[in-house]
C-alpha cells in the first residue's frame, strides 16, 4: 500500500513493490519521484525525517533527516550587523540538505532494491516530462513568483509563466543528479561539482554553508517520543522536529471526555483549540537542536504536567494567555507505504515554505530549503542561531501502536498546522472510529499562535462558528488547501486501509 499528494508518486511506490521492492524503498522512490512532480514543496535539496516499523517490534525506528547551519558566521555576527532575523528566502536561509543523504542511508539500510532501482521511475519522469495535475498547477501559480535566481525562474517555468493543468515539464538537470548519486553514491551529492555548486549558489546570495558542512552530513537515527492516548499509543519524532507538542496537546484533550461530544460541535473543537494553545506555548519555548539544549521532554510529557496545565482551559472562554509552563534550563509533502512482510513506513520531506529559499542551483535542478530561517537571533531563545545547528523543523512522520502492535503510520503535511492536525487525526480515530479516509477528511482548524486567530475550513456548519464567536475565538476563513494534506495506511486484519487526502492531488493505492 502506497499513500502520497500526487498520483504519480503513489503509482512510482507501487510499481517499487511490484518489482520486490518493499516499503522503504517505494517511500523513497515516491519521495523521489514528488521532487519531480510537485517541486515547490519538496526535494532531494530538502530535508527529510521518517518512522519506519519493522515485523515483529512495537515501536519504530526514527530517522532523522535534517541538515545543518552554515558555518560561515556566528550569531554575534549576525548581530554586529544589526541583523534582526534570518530572511525568508535567499542565501542565508539555507541549511544543508539532508534530504538525499536520508533516501540513499535508509534505502541501503533498510530497503531490498539497489537504489538505482529506487529512483528509476523519479528519472523517467524527470527525462521524459510529466502533465502537471489540478491543484499543483495551482499552488506552482502562486508560488512561482518566490524564485530568485534566472537558472530558478527558467527552469520552472514555460516562457516565463508556470505550467498550467495538464502542460508537460521536464527536469533534465535533476535527473542528471540522480543518475550520478545512483552510480556514485552520495559524493557525487556531497562533494565535487555538485557541492561546490550548491556552496557557490549560496555564498553568492549571503549564505553561510561551507563544502566542509555538506561533507561532513550525516544522517542520524534517533530515540521516537511517545504518549499514550486512551489506550493508543501515539509516536512522533523527537526534537528538533515539534513532533512532542502534538503529545502534549492529545494528553490535555485526554482529560476531558470528547467521545461524548459530537464530532463537529463547538464545544469539541473549542477544547481542542485551547488544547492546542497551551502546546504550542510549549514547543516554541522549548524546541531547538538537543544537542544545544536538554529539552525538558519528561515533564512536557506527563500526564501529571498535563493535569495541572489543563486547569487553564476554561470551557466558556478561550484563552488570550498562554505562556510556557516549563522555564527554560540554563511547504512539505508527507507519503506512507506499507509491505506485505509487515513493514510500515512514515516519511515526511519538504523545503518548508513554497520553493524554499527561492533558489535552485544552476545546472542540477536542485530546489534549496529556507529552513534556516526558523532560527532566531535571540541570545536568550534556545532555538538560537548557532553554526553547525539543527533548525527547528515543523515536518513530523507518526505512526500508532496499540497493545505493541502495530496500528499504522500517517501524517499531516502544512507547516506548524502539523502537529495539532496530528493530534485532530488521532481524535477522530480514537474518539469516533472514523476509518483513515473520514479521519484525514474531517474539516480542521488552524489555530494561528502569534497572532491568536483560528483558521477554519470553509464547509463548518455557522452555528459552530457562532458560537466559537462568542466564546472569543478570532475566526478566520481558510480554504481547505490552506491545511495542508495528509495520508494514512492503518492495518486491517492482515492487510491495510489507507487514505489519501482530498485537499491534494494524491490517492492511496495497493494490490
Amino acid at each position: 500500500m502506497v499513500a502520497t499528494s500526487q498520483s504519480l508518486a503513489t503509482q512510482a511506490g507501487v510499481e517499487i513493490l511490484l518489482k520486490g521492492g518493499n516499503a522503504v524503498d517505494a517511500a523513497v522512490a515516491s519521495a523521489a519521484v514528488l521532487d519531480i512532480v510537485e517541486p515547490f514543496s519538496t526535494g532531494c535539496g530538502g530535508d527529510a525525517f521518517a518512522l519506519i516499523h519493522l515485523p515483529g517490534k512495537n515501536s519504530p525506528i526514527s530517522i532523522n533527516g535534517s541538515g545543518r547551519t552554515g558555518s560561515l558566521v556566528t550569531l554575534e555576527d549576525l548581530l554586529e550587523k544589526q541583523w534582526t532575523e534570518i530572511p525568508i528566502r535567499g542565501g542565508p536561509s539555507v541549511s544543508v540538505p539532508g534530504a538525499m543523504h536520508m533516501w540513499f542511508y535508509v534505502v541501503e539500510k533498510f530497503g531490498s532494491l539497489e537504489f538505482k532501482e529506487v529512483l528509476a521511475p523519479a528519472i523517467r519522469y524527470a527525462r521524459n516530462g510529466f502533465p502537471v495535475s489540478d491543484i499543483v498547477s495551482q499552488v506552482w501559480s502562486l508560488a512561482s513568483s518566490i524564485l530568485i535566481n534566472d537558472y530558478a525562474k527558467n527552469l520552472y517555468s514555460i516562457n516565463g509563466r508556470a505550467p498550467m493543468m495538464g502542460e508537460i515539464m521536464k527536469n533534465k538537470d535533476l535527473a542528471d543528479v540522480f543518475e550520478s548519486v545512483t552510480k556514485e553514491g552520495l559524493q557525487a551529492f556531497y562533494g565535487g561539482k555538485t557541492a561546490e555548486a550548491i556552496v557557490d549558489l549560496v555564498q553568492e546570495h549571503g549564505g553561510f554553508l561551507t563544502l566542509d558542512d555538506l561533507e561532513s552530513h550525516e544522517t542520524r537515527e534517533t530515540l521516537p517520543i511517545a504518549t499514550s492516548y486512551r489506550g493508543m499509543d501515539v509516536f512522533e519524532h523527537p526534537p528538533n522536529g515539534q513532533g512532542f507538542a502534538a503529545l502534549i496537546m492529545l494528553n490535555l484533550m485526554e482529560q476531558y471526555e470528547i467521545s461524548a461530544l459530537p464530532a463537529l460541535s463547538s464545544e469539541r473543537y473549542h477544547l481542542m483549540i485551547e488544547a492546542k494553545k497551551l502546546a504550542y506555548a510549549e514547543l516554541h519555548q522549548h524546541n531547538t537542536d538537543p544537542s544545544f539544549y536538554d529539552v525538558p521532554l519528561k515533564k512536557l510529557l506527563s500526564k501529571e504536567y498535563a493535569k495541572e496545565r489543563v486547569q487553564q482551559i476554561k470551557s466558556s472562554k478561550a484563552m488570550t494567555d498562554y505562556a510556557s509552563g516549563v522555564p527554560v534550563n540554563s511547504d512539505t509533502v508527507y507519503l506512507a507505504a506499507a509491505d506485505g512482510e509487515g513493514r510500515a513506513v512514515s516519511f515526511i520531506n519538504s523545503l518548508y515554505r513554497g520553493f524554499g529559499s527561492g533558489l535552485v542551483v544552476p545546472g542540477t535542478g536542485i530546489k534549496l530549503q529556507n529552513r534556516g530561517s526558523l532560527m532566531s537571533l535571540d541570545p536568550k531563545h534556545t532555538n538560537r542561531f548557532a553554526p553547525k545547528k539543527l533548525p527547528f523543523h515543523t515536518i513530523i512522520p507518526g505512526a500508532l501502536y496499540k497493545d505493541k502492535e502495530l496500528v499504522g503510520v500517517f501524517g499531516i503535511m502544512g507547516g506548524d498546522h502539523q502537529a495539532q492536525a496530528h493530534a485532530q487525526f488521532v481524535s477522530n480515530l480514537v474518539d469516533y472510529d472514523m476509518g483513515p479516509q473520514e479521519a484525514i477528511d474531517h474539516p480542521r482548524f488552524n489555530h494561528y499562535h502569534q497572532e491568536n486567530k483560528v483558521g477554519l475550513e470553509r464547509g463548518f456548519p455557522e452555528e459552530i462558528r457562532t458560537r466559537l464567536g462568542k466564546l472569543g475565538h478570532n475566526l478566520i476563513d481558510r480554504p481547505s488547501p490552506g491545511f495542508g494534506g495528509g495520508q494514512a495506511i492503518l492495518r486491517l486484519y492482515d492487510s491495510w486501509i489507507a487514505g489519501s487526502d482530498f485537499r491534494k492531488d494524491g490517492h492511496a493505492a495497493g494490490f
